[in-house]
């Protein structure tokens, strides 16, 4: 009997300790500054060439995913409080964006088959 009221104090002194996360409004408002930035950002490579100054081609893209991949960080770290989140929740965030590419690569495959001679009848 001695076991079960220790356990039971170890519970309610486990939960007197929770506390919830509070994240100031200013906080989310300095965020949502930075992903306008972000925003015009992207808008800007899209309207500049940029493999004229830097011979790579599609480098607007490039450069475009690359800001939407930080915006979307920034979206899921603060927005859905993943940087407050457990190392369950941090592993659940990384397997979300090691996801998409994963399908993009498989969606990969369809773009180098020759369709004009597969038939399937």
């Amino acid at each position: 009997m001695a076991k079960h009221s220790e356990h039971s104090e170890a519970v309610v002194s486990h939960e007197e300790h929770h506390e919830h996360h509070y994240t100031p409004t200013s906080h989310f408002l300095v965020v949502f500054g930075f992903l306008m930035i972000m925003l015009f950002a992207t808008v800007g490579a899209a309207f500049v060439d940029l493999s004229k100054v830097v011979p790579i081609p599609g480098l607007n893209i490039i450069v475009m995913l690359l800001i939407a991949t930080v915006k979307a960080s920034a979206v899921v770290l603060v927005f859905m409080e993943v940087r407050k989140g457990t190392r369950l929740v941090w592993m659940w965030a990384a397997v979300g964006f090691v996801w998409l590419p994963t399908m993009l690569g498989i969606l990969g495959d369809y773009f180098t088959r020759n369709w004009t001679t597969a038939r399937p009848w």
